[in-house]
């Protein structure tokens, strides 16, 4: 059996902000462009933000949180939907495109109806999913942590204390996914200012 890690994610999380130390030295990074919101929302997805953040931090990645201008061909494009039709993807908080590689919406009326007083936490951990749909390439879930197709009542639990992580074969398969961006974009580059390309 493959060993789980959501516990040191939280361990990790806890040493970020205690006497145990700090969080690892981020090795990786992502952009993350997001659509811009207003009124209420705005506080919920700020407060989602460094909920997602944290949790990636924990595992060493740190996502670089940009606005839907001038967005990056590598980014990673956020947007909402906030009067979703019951018809489309029912119970659904959010969905991801995994197998095209940049898009993710969020249902952010269904996050408000789920949680109403922790919106922001909830769609924290939504936005930490979905991210790892991209990355990883592939529609799968996992048997524990945040990848799980439907968390139940102990993840909500260890959600609501910051302590819901990411199984280790998620890690590895996210890691993998943010590697091959890197160089897939390290060869673009390279192509571009090869003067043979001309």
């Amino acid at each position: 059996m493959p060993m789980r890690i959501s516990g040191v994610v939280a361990m990790l999380a806890m040493a970020g902000t205690g006497a145990w130390g700090r969080l690892p030295e981020p090795s990786r990074q992502l952009t993350l462009c997001m659509e811009n919101l207003t009124g209420s929302a705005v506080q919920i997805v700020q407060e989602a933000r460094s909920i997602a953040s944290g949790i990636f931090a924990a595992i060493g990645v740190k996502i670089r949180w940009q606005g839907p201008f001038n967005c990056p061909s590598e980014a990673i494009y956020l947007s909402w939907s906030r009067e979703s039709s019951a018809t489309v993807l029912p119970g659904a908080l959010a969905y991801a495109m995994p197998y095209e590689g940049r898009h993710i919406i969020v249902f952010l009326d269904r996050v408000k109806d789920m949680a109403p007083f922790a919106s922001g936490r909830l769609l924290g951990y939504t936005l930490a999913h979905e991210i790892t749909h991209i990355l990883e390439g592939v529609v799968r879930h996992s048997d524990s942590g945040i990848m799980k197709a439907r968390w139940e009542l102990h993840d909500r639990y260890l959600m609501r204390q910051g302590r819901l992580g990411f199984a280790a074969e998620d890690v590895n398969l996210l890691y993998r996914g943010l590697d091959e961006r890197q160089s897939g974009l390290a060869g673009l580059a390279a192509s571009a200012s090869d003067p043979r390309k001309e």
